[in-house]
């Protein structure tokens, strides 16, 4: 079997391969003008816009104010369609219209030990 693989083989030449066909099937899409009489038309499908909602980040809580996406808010402040409506020592409720509520909390920091 070995012997076998080690025997050289001949390839196909290069004017017959530069006279073959192409394998590929190259497959166009049809324009709207070429489509028979007989041919509905596929109507467009509605896609609802995606809300993204924006995010919010808790810096800093002092003196009964919070830092919330490098701006200050007091109880009752009103951030995009939310409202502040607690403010604790470590996190902050926000309150929507529609009732959702969102809690934001400090971020832990990292210290580093200075020798």
């Amino acid at each position: 079997m070995i012997s076998k693989i080690k025997e050289e083989r001949v390839g196909i030449s290069i004017t017959k391969l530069d006279t073959t066909s192409n394998p590929f099937i190259i497959v166009q899409a049809k324009k709207e003008e070429n489509l028979t009489k007989g041919a509905k038309k596929v109507p467009h499908i509605y896609i609802p816009p995606v809300i993204v909602e924006p995010t919010y980040r808790l810096d800093a809580i002092l003196n009964h104010a919070v830092f919330i996406n490098k701006k200050w808010y007091k109880k009752g402040s009103k951030i995009g369609e939310y409202r502040v409506i607690y403010i604790g020592k470590k996190s902050v409720v926000l309150k929507s219209p529609e009732k959702k509520k969102k809690t934001l909390y400090l971020k832990k920091k990292k210290y580093i030990k200075l020798h």
